[in-house]
């Protein structure tokens, strides 16, 4: 199963376990698996030479001693995607990949307060998840706390802080921020010619009593990934403005693929485009 996701790329490239790989013959089946999504898919895939990358992988398989030292073919495909441009494509051995779709009562959710009785403050919060239950508790959290500062007090603007906002699912983020904007189009994700909608719709929730507030949107250089992109999301209003450091610079989308030794690879696919919403 496929799932469109943007996701902040890990440290370390994500390669922390391969206890699942369990002879060369399954660390050749897997390795075969990443490198077919990543010709096919890859941002960068035209600038790889596949004949020699393939071969090379394929020898320094043959060459492994100890099947512990499969982190050296995992670190030599994501390395040489390194090396051409992409550093958000990673893998997920798989007890990274079960939690990511079961509850984690780790998460941080999203928090506000007011500011001088009229600057409704949000802060946002990483939300590395793809459990539906987490998904609902980080967008509900949002949008009830925007519903209760709009109707207790006379909000003149919005700050949303996207500070250390290091990624992980974009969806619930711009699901919680719908009631401080109109509905719509917010962005694009566009790929060999073709474009992705982001959309923006209440689904019958609570709207602000004015959606043509000012959004003053704060980043610094860990907003990455879900954080640029729900920033952007925010930037195509003419009444919006970023105030911060420069961003990390992971304005692409991962799509998973599921691997046959029940890892994910997260594989960067395409570019952001901002749509600039003049209907406000």
């Amino acid at each position: 199963m496929k799932y469109l996701l943007t996701i902040f790329f890990v440290i370390m490239f994500a390669l922390n376990s391969f206890s699942q790989i369990k002879d060369k013959d399954e660390l050749k089946k897997v390795s075969n698996e990443i490198l077919t999504y990543i010709n096919k898919y890859s941002i960068v895939t035209d600038s790889i030479n596949w004949k020699e990358f393939n071969e090379d992988i394929l020898t320094k398989i043959a060459q492994l001693n100890d099947i512990d030292s499969n982190r050296i073919i995992f670190s030599s495909i994501f390395n040489k995607l390194r090396h051409y441009g992409d550093f958000h494509s990673f893998y997920y051995d798989k007890s990274k990949s079960k939690k990511l779709v079961l509850n984690d009562t780790t998460l941080k959710y999203p928090s506000s307060k007011i500011i001088d009785n009229s600057i409704g403050y949000l802060f946002l919060p990483t939300h590395l998840s793809m459990n539906e239950k987490d998904n609902f508790i980080y967008t509900d959290t949002l949008r009830k706390q925007i519903e209760l500062l709009d109707e207790s007090y006379s909000i003149k603007g919005w700050v949303v802080d996207l500070r250390e906002n290091r990624g992980g699912n974009m969806w619930p983020m711009l699901a919680g921020l719908n009631p401080i904007i109109e509905d719509g189009t917010v962005g694009y994700f566009i790929s060999k010619g073709k474009a992705i909608k982001w959309t923006s719709n209440s689904k019958n929730t609570y709207k602000c009593k004015n959606s043509n507030n000012k959004i003053a949107i704060l980043i610094d250089t860990l907003t990455a990934s879900s954080g640029e992109m729900t920033a952007i999301s925010l930037l195509g209003r003419k009444n919006s403005k970023s105030f911060g450091k420069r961003t990390s610079g992971y304005t692409t989308a991962n799509q998973n693929f599921k691997l046959s030794n029940g890892a994910m690879l997260f594989q960067r696919l395409p570019i952001v485009k901002i749509e600039q919403r003049k209907n406000i």
